[in-house]
């Protein structure tokens, strides 16, 4: 019986016992742990395509060729994820948000052609994830916008 009951009142106060400093295992000392404190301190800067978004648009607008899609008008936005890497160039595509496999297609490739200042972490170039998206208004590319109409 008592057994039992030193095991209940271990169960319960382990857990207070664990967050409280009486038990000191060395972690602080930890110079791995340290490292990892010192890189989640320091500053990330995401990439960015030369000129802004305004300069991204423009090259969409002047790389992007409107695929033939017959019998049927296409609305909706292709999000294509970009893996930037340490030199600028872009590694890696995936589509985040698909709108048929030719635009997908023509997205990806207009997405490959393009240069990025890399991304940061402190003073060092590190690869970065930047999103592309390709607004399609009837069957092409379109990033007017769209003028409401009061009823």
């Amino acid at each position: 019986m008592t057994r039992k009951l030193l095991f209940v009142l271990t169960l319960v106060a382990w857990p207070v016992l664990s967050r409280a400093q009486f038990f000191d295992f060395g972690f602080g000392d930890d110079p791995f742990m340290q490292r990892r404190q010192q890189v989640q301190q320091q500053k990330y800067t995401a990439p960015e395509f030369k000129g802004g978004d305004k300069a991204v648009q423009a090259f969409v607008q002047k790389n992007f060729k409107n695929p033939v899609v017959e019998g049927r008008e296409v609305e909706g936005v292709v999000v294509v994820a970009c893996i930037v890497g340490e030199k600028g160039k872009v590694e890696e595509t995936h589509i985040v948000r698909s709108l048929g496999k030719d635009f997908d297609a023509e997205a990806q490739r207009v997405c490959r052609k393009m240069k990025f200042r890399p991304a940061h972490l402190g003073k060092k170039k590190v690869k970065g994830r930047f999103d592309v998206t390709f607004p399609i208004r009837r069957s092409r590319l379109s990033f007017s916008r769209l003028q409401t109409v009061d009823v």
